[in-house]
């Protein structure tokens, strides 16, 4: 069972219990949202919309936010001593697809799998604040 729902201006496929990476959502972590713009479920039977369907809905759980690494943006024009370099990081929210639904047609995830995600997250976090602490402790 899967659906495909629209968010921050992408396409989404999302299925049961996996997180998924989407641009920014003005959510709190722990929070639960309910994604309404969902333009396909596949479930017994395949359901399109037009462009969305109506009666379908995806709940996800925000894990966490952050930001992708650095891309460098660097531009030159030779011989006229022209160069500019400039990073850019974009920001993103982690979700976990708690709950496909669709009419009468729906679907719940384990509690185990939601657990086992926040943990993950949690451990990754952790990991990344010893990371940092370390290179401070070394700039100083």
């Amino acid at each position: 069972m899967y659906s495909i729902v629209e968010t921050g201006g992408f396409q989404y496929k999302v299925e049961l219990g996996k997180a998924y990476k989407v641009p920014t959502l003005d959510a709190a972590v722990g929070s639960e949202l309910e994604l309404k713009s969902v333009l396909l479920f596949a479930g017994k039977e395949v359901q399109i919309g037009t462009p969305v369907l109506n009666d379908a809905s995806v709940k996800v759980e925000v894990l966490a936010h952050g930001k992708y690494d650095t891309v460098i943006v660097f531009k030159k024009k030779r011989r006229t001593r022209y160069e500019r370099r400039n990073g850019h990081r974009q920001g993103y929210t982690e979700v976990l697809v708690t709950e496909l639904r669709s009419g009468a047609e729906s679907a719940k995830v384990d509690p185990k799998v939601i657990e086992r995600n926040r943990a993950r997250v949690a451990a990754l976090a952790k990991q990344k604040d010893k990371k940092n602490s370390l290179r401070k402790a070394k700039e100083a």
